[in-house]
């Protein structure tokens, strides 16, 4: 049985189809920072293929969902991750326009996802094919967490404007995170209607969060590495000088702060973020707002 009540608040409405010119877009489109732009880009490499993930397994999971609201937010959950992928993905055709090629990257990503969060292998007894799902799903839920923490991050964020980051694609990441927090109760609230243990929860996260920040300082190596207007080199001082100056979260953060809030039994991720925070980006947001305009829509309210 689910251990924490259900909530309601966290759940998607509908899918915005924006659309981004990225013609404009510098490579390093924080100026004069190659750091804190390949940092941030790592996003566009990890987040097409683990939202393909994302997808699947709450698509698998839903047949046993047996909340009807719930059940309900599950298509527009998948229709936002769907085109969150697709963004991140025309974002991946113009870095290689401007010389990065990420294939390699994305390729051996793509690898090590399908072995975690992909089928269950053939040595898998078909008793723990189950338990597979549910450990998915565990896994889903705590990358989600640290989506919508990430998402409330840059909502917040003051620090990427003055210093001249180019606008769209502060868009785009803005638009994401508001996506991000309005649907971040989905994937846990399905969790916990389908199996709920705390453990596996937990080990889930325990497991999860080193993968994610590895995978997200290896990929912040290879973009600077694979830079042709730069010579410089990754290093853990120039990630905790851009936390001081407020255009990256902190490595304490992502490392612990985020991962500890997520075990506590009572957590649930209607205290992490504001859909009210959220939903007024997404009036604001030029890209949102066209979308909305060429859907014929009225503007969101809360």
């Amino acid at each position: 049985m689910p251990e924490v009540q259900l909530h309601h608040d966290g759940y998607p409405k509908y899918r915005r189809m924006v659309r981004f010119d990225w013609s404009e877009t510098p490579v390093h489109w924080v100026p004069g920072d190659p750091f804190s732009t390949h940092m941030m880009n790592v996003l566009h490499l990890l987040l097409p293929e683990g939202e393909r993930h994302f997808i699947k397994a709450v698509l698998e999971a839903s047949s046993l969902v047996d909340d009807p609201e719930l059940e309900g937010s599950i298509k527009p959950f998948i229709q936002q991750e769907s085109w969150h992928a697709w963004a991140h993905q025309i974002v991946l055709d113009h870095l290689a326009e401007q010389g990065i090629d990420t294939k390699p990257y994305t390729e051996r990503l793509g690898r090590s996802l399908s072995m975690t969060l992909g089928d269950p292998p053939r040595f898998l007894p078909a008793r723990l094919h189950r338990w597979w799902l549910y450990r998915r799903l565990a896994d889903v839920a705590a990358l989600e967490h640290f989506t919508a923490v990430l998402g409330q991050w840059v909502l917040q964020n003051r620090a990427l404007d003055y210093a001249g980051a180019d606008p769209v694609m502060l868009d785009l990441l803005r638009w994401h995170g508001a996506e991000e927090v309005e649907h971040r109760s989905l994937v846990f609230d399905v969790y916990q209607n389908v199996c709920g243990s705390y453990w596996i929860r937990a080990i889930s996260m325990l497991t999860t969060a080193p993968l994610f920040i590895g995978w997200w300082i290896a990929g912040a190596r290879y973009l600077m590495k694979n830079d042709p207007t730069i010579d410089q080199t990754w290093r853990w001082r120039d990630w905790l000088r851009a936390a001081r100056q407020y255009r990256l979260p902190g490595p304490g953060s992502l490392l612990f702060t985020i991962p500890v809030r997520y075990l506590r039994r009572g957590h649930h991720p209607d205290h992490e973020a504001s859909t009210e925070m959220a939903v007024q980006y997404l009036e604001y947001s030029p890209a949102a707002r066209a979308a909305r305009e060429r859907a014929g829509l009225a503007p969101q309210t809360t």
